[in-house]
């Protein structure tokens, strides 16, 4: 049986003195699921202003999204670049986010010390949002179950991008 949980909305944002909060987008997770920041603060190359808000352009961002009570987290590293790409043929599914086809790969690496290796999973979104004239590439990566993955890949649904 499948527990549902209410989503909880998250600005991803930059904020700075003189442009004040600049969006990258809302996300909306289930509430067992938090938000971290991640490895290194945003990096900003471009923004531009659509509908009174500010928005990233062309940039970077690394968080962690993380359920303690299940001991499960992945990072997630947000790209945004502007224009648009034509997305790859070789995706193993489509979803629907903000009413924009959305591109999800699949792949596994081997990560750690040789002694020590361990296989972590990659779940790569992608898709492309003519409102705000940008590309999104949300990876996400860790060592959770693919329960944890496809909760965070449905709550994607949900994502806002303009």
């Amino acid at each position: 049986m499948t527990t549902v949980h209410k989503l909880i909305e998250h600005e991803i944002y930059a904020e700075n003195l003189l442009l004040g909060k600049i969006l990258f987008f809302t996300l909306n997770l289930p509430d067992n699921w938090q938000l971290s920041s991640g490895v290194s603060r945003p990096e900003i190359h471009a923004t531009h202003e659509r509908r009174d808000r500010k928005w990233v352009v062309a940039g970077d961002a690394w968080y962690v999204v993380h359920d303690d009570d299940r001991r499960w987290a992945m990072e997630m590293a947000i790209s945004i670049r502007s224009g648009f790409k034509k997305l790859s043929k070789n995706s193993s599914e489509t979803i629907p986010i903000a009413t924009h086809p959305a591109q999800v790969r699949w792949k596994e690496k081997r990560r750690g010390l040789p002694w020590q290796r361990h296989t972590v999973t990659f779940m790569i979104v992608e898709f492309n949002c003519p409102y705000s004239e940008r590309q999104l590439k949300l990876e996400f990566s860790g060592w959770c179950s693919e329960t944890g993955f496809r909760e965070i890949l449905q709550s994607l649904t949900y994502l806002r991008c303009h």
